[in-house]
């Protein structure tokens, strides 16, 4: 410990952020032009650092700029420390209640979530001057849009787990066919899914589940088409206009049961569900605002699965 007490004490850090540069522009003439120094004085820095640390960093030459596996190693503990660099204005100014920026979110269509509706709420309570940008977006974009470092954190289910994505679960989803008032099976609760093999159904397009794709074929349902519709409004509205069956989430259709305007067909036991997450991409940019309204969903959902609806 005393040994790395010292090296911190006589590092010259500017010698890590030279580095930094240099690593990031992929050699010392391209940096040169970017922090508007002469090459002399990076070569002569990045010597430094280099006889400071004990070890060659880069290997300079005619095949070109290079890193040692060292120095690969001191490239990944330099972005560390810029990170940590970058968001000092803002831990500065969350300190004194002055938190601005942006936390931007995507969330699948209508979901129904308490945890996630208090996170919000609290959130915004702590810092009222950051902005909530907030975008409904099928889970092939949520996805997409985390790869790309274009927000902060997703909502959503996930057909297949990314790699490059971390997943905490949120809730369990819980999908069950509905009918509306007008129709026959309206206060009936049928125990065998494949009894409503012949009942037109309303379909919900590409952004299905695939849980609960595998669960309508599996039971023949949603053969006989009655309409189709990427949005569950609508889905919602043909079936209490009594068009046909549709399978909806069971927190969005919760305030028309109470209401005697939609029925759910199958017990809530064999229905099926969806889990759906917080994800986010550990490589993007770290943001002030997306780990603080990280901190506030987890309070509400850790150490296990919320349960938006009770039965």
């Amino acid at each position: 410990m005393a040994d790395q007490d010292q090296f911190s004490r006589k590092l010259d850090w500017n010698l890590l952020k030279v580095f930094y540069e240099i690593v990031q522009a992929k050699g010392i003439t391209r940096a040169a032009d970017v922090v508007s120094r002469k090459q002399p004085a990076l070569s002569l820095a990045l010597r430094r650092l280099e006889v400071h640390i004990g070890t060659l960093l880069c290997k300079r030459g005619a095949g070109g700029f290079d890193l040692t596996s060292e120095g690969v190693a001191v490239a990944d503990a330099c972005n560390h420390v810029m990170e940590i660099v970058r968001e000092i204005p803002h831990l500065v100014a969350e300190a004194s209640g002055q938190a601005r920026g942006r936390l931007r979110l995507h969330l699948i269509s209508n979901l129904v979530c308490p945890a996630l509706d208090d996170a919000i709420a609290a959130f915004h309570q702590k810092f009222p001057k950051i902005e909530l940008l907030v975008t409904v977006a099928p889970w092939a974009q949520v996805i997409n849009s985390l790869l790309r470092d274009e927000i902060d954190i997703g909502i959503g289910p996930s057909r297949t787990m990314r790699a490059e994505l971390n997943y905490q679960p949120l809730f369990t989803e819980v999908h069950r066919p509905y009918c509306g008032h007008s129709h026959p099976l309206f206060g009936k609760i049928v125990d065998d899914p494949c009894r409503l093999r012949d009942e037109p159904f309303i379909l919900t397009g590409a952004d299905e589940p695939d849980e609960l794709s595998d669960f309508r074929v599996k039971n023949g349902l949603g053969k006989n088409v009655a309409g189709l519709t990427e949005y569950l409004e609508e889905a919602r509205r043909l079936t209490m206009l009594g068009v046909g069956l549709c399978f909806l989430p069971e927190g969005y259709a919760a305030p028309d049961v109470a209401a005697n305007r939609l029925w759910p067909l199958l017990p809530k036991a064999g229905a099926p569900r969806m889990d759906v997450f917080i994800i986010e991409n550990p490589n993007a940019s770290r943001r002030i605002a997306g780990a603080r309204f990280r901190e506030e969903l987890l309070k509400r959902t850790m150490p296990r699965i919320a349960q938006p609806v009770s039965d």
